[in-house]
């Protein structure tokens, strides 16, 4: 190689290192953190909603009404639920995510409830009515991730619940 050629190649390594440094710091926001990087459930920037609080208020108290014991809330959950009420939303529909078992990962028994409501009120009776909402709320289960998202006056909802502490997801947070 010639020293010529060298050269060039000293130049285009330079450049493309220092083009990779500008493009990180320009995606880097001002918390220094990475854009989209998950941060572990302690710190993560999360946060829940009141209605999602709401709901997880009165699923627990159903929960020690009928004797069972609390459950833990779970922001990793929570946000694979939030996802799937705001494409619920977007759609005008509800259903339930066929596809939950690959959406958290690492679960051991995972079960939802979703629906569309006027109030966190009205959604928690019209669980609680429903055999199978009912029995879900009052499953073996230790934690819960409630997703809601409203649209014109109306919520959609989406609960999970999952036994195994922290099962992760495929999604990065916010």
């Amino acid at each position: 190689m010639t020293t010529y050629a060298r050269e060039r190649f000293v130049w285009k390594f330079l450049f493309a290192a220092i083009l990779s440094i500008v493009m990180a710091i320009s995606v880097m926001p001002v918390g220094g953190k990475p854009a989209g990087a998950v941060e572990e459930s302690g710190g993560t920037r999360f946060t829940f909603k009141r209605t999602e609080r709401c709901l997880m208020h009165r699923i627990n108290r159903a929960r020690v009404n009928h004797g069972r014991r609390r459950l833990e809330a779970d922001k990793q959950l929570a946000y694979v639920a939030r996802q799937h009420a705001r494409r619920m939303a977007n759609s005008g529909g509800v259903w339930h995510d066929s596809t939950i078992g690959w959406k958290v990962t690492r679960w051991r028994r995972l079960a939802q409830n979703t629906g569309r409501g006027a109030s966190c009120a009205s959604l928690s009776r019209s669980f609680m009515a429903s055999s199978t909402h009912r029995n879900t709320i009052l499953g073996r289960f230790k934690y819960i991730g409630v997703g809601v998202e409203n649209r014109n006056g109306r919520l959609f909802v989406q609960e999970l619940f999952e036994s195994r502490r922290n099962p992760g997801n495929v999604y990065h947070y916010p």
